[in-house]
């Protein structure tokens, strides 16, 4: 989404496009370099935006990564483009609400609302978040590195033409469908919990997917392997649900998306950089949580956003932008203090191992 911003702002900048007859006089008024590269900068702002619902976080972003210059009139201009991304969506939510556009108005501009879950933390609490942020900055460099390597080698294959890429393309799509259709079975069946306003077990999208098991019985790894990503994060931040995914279903889900998302990265494909980071993160946050769930009081779902934020910090070594758009898509203000500290923490550890980050790997 900040790619495709950029390239409709940079379209805009030159004027349109003469290619497919889409050219407009009045935009000759910004065929400069100074207001090209302004709108470039609010369409990455608008395309952060709108992938997380973040307005002010898009802001931020642009202002933290995207930009090479800022000034004041920047300033504004950005977030004037990121408020009328959120009324849009807003709009069309609303619009959408009915069932008119199948799944999309089932979502709201929360996308991942842990505000439910009581952020009270203590000394060991504290303990247990610095131990994430330096889990995630190890973590966070090392995958930086590798992607790095693939990133190379895959290089070398699409400079062999177009068969090489799609036949790389079909080497990893194969390979994540096997890991995705096959790990689960080495999950054990789990009984449904009580008192659940939800379906359980199910074959739709969400929690508690049934994959072989017996009536009243789930399978916790098929329900993050079998689902989309979103609806793979929103369980894995979902509050009250402590004894939902077993420490192993964990562990095995981490090591698959973490090796998924360096050998998927650089492939022909818009593959997405934030999402598979925020899972892997998630992941072994809810890990930790399992791990530490006798010495902390925090709920396993804030551990798993506070893995995903110190995975986030890890790799892409910003600060200030993540914490908002972090805070914008859980709707919970009260997680600031820790989110601040695990992105800070993660960032300083992932730097003492090298510096450039994912994004300019």
């Amino acid at each position: 989404m900040v790619h495709t911003g950029a390239c409709i702002a940079s379209l805009l900048g030159q004027g349109g496009s003469r290619k497919y007859h889409l050219t407009w006089s009045w935009l000759r008024y910004f065929k400069n370099d100074r207001d090209r590269r302004d709108l470039i900068t609010c369409g990455a702002a608008a395309g952060v935006a709108a992938a997380f619902r973040a307005p002010v976080g898009g802001v931020l972003f642009a202002l933290e990564e995207a930009a090479s210059w800022w000034r004041g009139a920047l300033l504004w201009r950005a977030f004037f483009t990121t408020a009328v991304v959120a009324i849009v969506m807003r709009a069309f939510i609303q619009f959408c609400s009915t069932g008119k556009c199948g799944l999309f108005g089932l979502g709201g501009l929360i996308m991942y609302d842990v505000s439910s879950a009581e952020a009270i933390f203590s000394a060991s609490d504290i303990l247990a978040v610095i131990f994430l942020g330096v889990i995630g900055g190890l973590l966070g460099s090392l995958y930086n590195y590798l992607v790095d390597k693939v990133v190379r080698t895959y290089s070398i294959i699409n400079e062999k033409g177009p068969v090489a890429k799609i036949l790389l393309v079909m080497t990893i799509a194969i390979l994540t469908s096997c890991c995705s259709f096959f790990l689960p079975w080495s999950a054990k069946c789990i009984p449904c919990p009580e008192g659940l306003t939800v379906s359980c077990p199910t074959v739709y999208s969400g929690n508690y997917k049934a994959f072989q098991c017996p009536p009243g019985h789930y399978n916790d790894l098929a329900s993050l392997f079998l689902n989309t990503n979103d609806d793979a994060i929103r369980n894995l931040v979902s509050t009250g649900t402590i004894k939902e995914f077993q420490i192993s279903s964990l562990f095995i889900f981490f090591a698959a998306v973490y090796f998924l998302g360096i050998v998927t990265y650089g492939i022909a494909i818009p593959s997405g950089l934030f999402i598979p980071v925020i899972l892997a993160g998630a992941c072994y946050g809810r890990l930790v949580g399992r791990l530490f769930e006798t010495a902390s009081h925090l709920d396993t779902g804030l551990f798993a956003l506070l893995g995903a934020a110190s995975f986030l910090g890890g790799t892409m070594r910003m600060t200030v932008s993540l914490c908002i758009i972090l805070l914008e898509l859980t709707n919970d203000l009260l997680l600031l203090p820790l989110v601040m500290l695990v992105l800070l923490i993660s960032k300083t550890v992932g730097d003492c191992f090298n510096k450039e980050c994912m994004t300019k790997s």
